[in-house]
């Protein structure tokens, strides 16, 4: 029984060495972009209610989100993946060597142009006259890079930001 013990306990030190993270969706995601006011998808005929974040596609954005890592994580890779039609890329990265693991909300600048979109063409109509075009979704996640440089498994976030060209 102890030996078992031991090595359950020295399989969790090693397995906590590599790192891990993962994205906390119920204290929220957030960019520094809303909408003012509710808009309806003429592709989906699905609303978008006013306060939905968004990324900006033609300007930088910041973003918010809240995760957890454990020991033996050296930084955070912030990816992106498109909602509908394929690519996923790694937009920035936030190190945090030298914590013994933890939580926090970490901010992230996603440049302008570099949201991957999986383009769905569509347009939604912003009442009561302007007309938004919707690029496509995003959805964000997080993974961790270890001491030896090997990234871990993409945690994504369930929410799915629309991009949209901001005036």
């Amino acid at each position: 029984m102890n030996k078992l013990l031991l090595g359950a306990v020295g399989l969790s030190a090693v397995l906590a060495s590599c790192g891990g993270v993962s994205v906390d969706d119920t204290r929220g995601i957030r960019s520094e972009y809303q909408l003012a006011t509710d808009v309806r998808d003429q592709s989906t005929g699905a609303t978008l209610s006013a306060g939905t974040y968004v990324i900006c596609d033609n300007t930088n954005t910041d973003v918010e989100l809240n995760v957890s890592w454990l020991a033996g994580t050296q930084a955070i890779n912030l990816v992106a993946s498109g909602q509908y039609y394929g690519e996923g890329r790694s937009l920035a990265t936030y190190d945090v060597s030298g914590t013994p693991g933890g939580n926090a909300a970490l901010l992230f600048t996603i440049g302008a142009y570099t949201a991957p979109l999986k383009v769905k063409p569509q347009a939604i109509i912003v009442t009561p006259v302007t007309n938004v075009d919707i690029k496509g979704y995003t959805r964000l996640g997080v993974r961790t890079v270890d001491s030896q440089g090997n990234a871990g498994t993409v945690q994504y976030s369930s929410y799915v930001f629309p991009v949209v060209d901001c005036i």
